[in-house]
């Protein structure tokens, strides 16, 4: 009785692998009218062990995403022809996939002695070698469309397939330098996906490039910077890096002054921007950067220096410089407001520091008035700082200012 049963089970395995390689040929026999059809044909044929294990079923199924593929994209060179970029370049991803896992299993194959030697290998690298550059345009196409993950998935795999086994011996495709370069795309889409993982995965290799690296070493230290699973001390490490290797990026300048300033280590900073205007000129934006530092340290003089060169410019950050110069002397007026806090409104002194308030604030007024002009909407520059001073000095400019920010 076992022995029946045992045969039974055979005959039943070998009817299912025999269905199997029937799926795959049915598939391939639908490949040329009706490749949508024969995509949902072979997908049962990718999962069962028999044929699963067979790298031709593999190849098929990506002639079948190629033939998809082809398809669409003659139609993007023909008259009145529409392509529809979402399946073509679908279909070129699932090509890759597909091929490459057909070479992985052909491999497998050789190795374990079912096959003498490796026959799809440079065909298969051959075909994506001369479409790879098309999951570029795939990546751009779907972030323009505002489809991140698609974007994603396009840069991720055109990134990937570089390491891939099927190109190990080629040269070309592992060294070309676009691999480094559009690792920074694909960062970009992972970090717009809120996918941290896949911006320190891609950033790490988008950062190597010499000329779109300081988009990755952005994504990575936004990633750091995180307050829930962030890391302050890589956070520095990127921060500083940017800015050795990328000096004229804006970003990683104010952010390491910005460390600096929290350290308190002022003197440092001036020192690195000074360097920085030596070899790039005086940019507003260094000059900027400058007079914060300056400002910071107390020295409102050499501050107020600064911002007027910026002024003299007369081309970016403008506001803030005007809105600078206010500063430099409404906060030493704020510290005297502190210090007559703690005096009698008897005192002779008192009334000696409420004249230096009336005096600095006299000389803020016009600078914010200034910003006030310049950036109407950015209240952040000059709103309180106008609202202390009129409560001071007009009380009727104070009234009709707090109407006009609606308090």
């Amino acid at each position: 009785m076992k022995k029946v049963l045992f045969t039974v089970a055979l005959l039943l395995v070998g009817t299912f692998a025999y269905s199997q390689e029937s799926v795959v040929k049915e598939a391939k026999s639908q490949m040329k009218d009706a490749p949508e059809k024969a995509a949902e044909t072979i997908q049962a044929a990718l999962t069962n062990s028999e044929t699963a294990n067979d790298p031709q079923t593999w190849k098929i199924a990506g002639d079948i995403q190629k033939s998809m593929y082809d398809t669409e994209n003659m139609k993007m060179y023909l008259p009145n022809q529409k392509a529809d970029t979402t399946k073509l370049y679908n279909s070129l991803v699932n090509m890759f996939e597909y091929y490459m896992k057909a070479d992985e299993v052909e491999k497998a194959a050789v190795a374990n002695g079912a096959l003498k030697k490796a026959k799809l290998h440079k065909k298969l690298a051959d075909d994506l070698k001369k479409v790879r550059v098309n999951l570029v345009n795939g990546g751009a196409d779907a972030y323009n469309k505002g489809d991140y993950k698609s974007a994603f998935k396009y840069f991720s795999m055109f990134v990937d397939s570089s390491e891939d086994p099927l190109f190990a011996d080629d040269d070309a495709v592992k060294n070309d330098t676009l691999n480094t370069m559009y690792a920074n795309y694909a960062a970009l889409a992972a970090q717009l996906l809120n996918d941290k993982a896949n911006v320190l995965k891609y950033g790490q290799i988008g950062k190597t490039d010499k000329n779109e690296g300081y988009r990755s070493l952005m994504f990575l230290a936004e990633a750091y910077a995180d307050k829930d699973n962030g890391d302050s001390v890589k956070w520095l490490e990127t921060i500083k890096e940017g800015f050795q290797r990328f000096p004229k990026q804006d970003y990683f300048v104010g952010n390491l002054m910005d460390n600096y300033i929290r350290k308190g280590q002022i003197d440092e900073g001036l020192n690195q921007v000074d360097q920085l205007l030596s070899q790039q000129g005086e940019t507003p934006y260094l000059l900027y950067v400058k007079g914060v530092l300056q400002y910071e340290k107390k020295d409102y003089t050499s501050a107020e220096a600064t911002m007027n060169q910026i002024i003299g410019i007369g081309k970016e950050l403008l506001p803030e410089a005007y809105a600078k110069l206010g500063d430099c002397y409404f906060f030493p007026a704020q510290a005297i407001v502190e210090e007559n806090s703690k005096i009698a409104i008897d005192d002779l002194a008192y009334n000696t520091n409420d004249a230096k308030i009336k005096e600095l604030y006299e000389k803020a007024l016009p600078y914010y008035l200034k910003a006030k002009e310049l950036a109407p909407d950015n209240k952040q520059l000059w709103g309180n700082y106008l609202l202390n001073i009129y409560w001071k000095l007009n009380k009727s400019e104070y009234d009709s200012l707090s109407k006009e920010l609606g308090l």
